[in-house]
């Protein structure tokens, strides 16, 4: 379900509860103080079940989604996994449209690793077009978003300064294997973006 749609979902179920409680009180059903009190609560707890229902939703997607660590194995193969604090993922799709998508605060070690990939080369697909791959599944809170020299309103954590695009199809099975480099700002450790799509 859309974000935008629960708010109505939730009017919805409220004035479903309020109709209940009016049929109920029109035929004469709540003749004691319990069964009016029930009534007054009906409209309440019908506005829960689709935060019951979304709640449950997201503890499913939470205990059947691949970890961090399967993502980034999925991605690179073997070898050794960041700390999990450094790393940010969302998948998408399966088989052919498998899109994997990256944010990692690397260390110098693991900046050098990913530049001696197979393939490594820079790629003919711009910034706006790179970052364009996360936005449109929802994830400007933490995906990159290009910024130029000279630009200071910036957003903290997903600004991007002068990133470099490379890529390097082909590694681990992926048809599409590209890779944002970002440059040093303020003295800050640049963030590194993959975007791997199609096995």
């Amino acid at each position: 379900m859309w974000v935008i749609w629960f708010g109505p979902v939730v009017v919805v179920f409220f004035l479903a509860g309020m109709t209940v409680a009016a049929v109920l009180l029109r035929l004469g059903k709540l003749r004691s103080p319990r069964s009016a009190l029930a009534a007054v609560a009906l409209p309440f707890g019908c506005a829960t079940l689709p935060v019951l229902a979304l709640a449950l939703l997201s503890l499913a997607a939470s205990l059947f989604a691949p970890d961090d660590g399967a993502l980034h194995a999925e991605l690179f193969g073997a070898g050794p996994v960041p700390a999990r604090d450094r790393m940010l993922f969302d998948a998408f799709g399966d088989g052919p449209t498998r899109e994997v998508l990256l944010r990692l605060d690397p260390t110098p070690a693991e900046r050098a690793r990913i530049m001696a990939l197979p393939g490594f080369a820079h790629a003919t697909m711009t910034a706006d077009s790179f970052a364009l791959r996360g936005i449109r599944h929802g994830l400007d809170g933490w995906w990159m978003r290009p910024t130029r020299p000279g630009i200071t309103r910036r957003a903290p954590g997903t600004d991007c300064p002068s990133p470099a695009i490379y890529e390097a199809d082909g590694f681990n099975g992926w048809r599409q294997f590209r890779i944002a480099l970002c440059a040093a700002d303020r003295g800050d450790a640049p963030a590194l973006f993959v975007a791997a799509y199609g096995r």
